[in-house]
Order: C-alpha cells, then sequence, then structure tokens
C-alpha cells in the first residue's frame, strides 16, 4: 500500500476519534453539574469506544487497500 494512503487513513481515523470524544464529552459534561467518580467513568467508557471503532475502521480500512491492491496486480 502507498504510504499516503496509510497516512490519509491515520489521520481519518485520529480526527474521527478525537470528533466523537470531544462530542460526547461536551455531552456528559452539560448533563452534570460536578465532576465527579460517575462523569470520568462515562467520559473513559466514551473514550475506550470510540478507539475501538477508530481502530476497528483503521483494519477495515487497511484490508480493503490491500484486497483492491491485490486485485490490481501491486503484490505490495
Amino acid at each position: 500500500m502507498k504510504e499516503f494512503l496509510k497516512k490519509d487513513i491515520v489521520q481519518r481515523v485520529v480526527r474521527t476519534f478525537i470528533q466523537g470524544f470531544c462530542a460526547s464529552l461536551v455531552v456528559t459534561l452539560n448533563s452534570t453539574s460536578t465532576f465527579d467518580e460517575k462523569l470520568l467513568k462515562s467520559a473513559l467508557i466514551g473514550a475506550i469506544a470510540g478507539g475501538l471503532s477508530a481502530v476497528m475502521n483503521l483494519i477495515v480500512n487497511y484490508l480493503e487497500n490491500k484486497k483492491e491492491s491485490d486485485l490490481n496486480g501491486n503484490n505490495r
């Protein structure tokens, strides 16, 4: 796979993770008036879910690009 494609995929995954995490954090912070253990747990669960989703998408994109490359006869 070409280097710029790998870099593009990683950048998109990181951007999507940050956007999703920030959005969930804003919603969580608006729904409570104090910072406590429940808020921290909620933020961590959101971060873990977002991270898993980002990794899953990274793997799927890599495999799709590799399959496309193999079908085109580029075995790199």
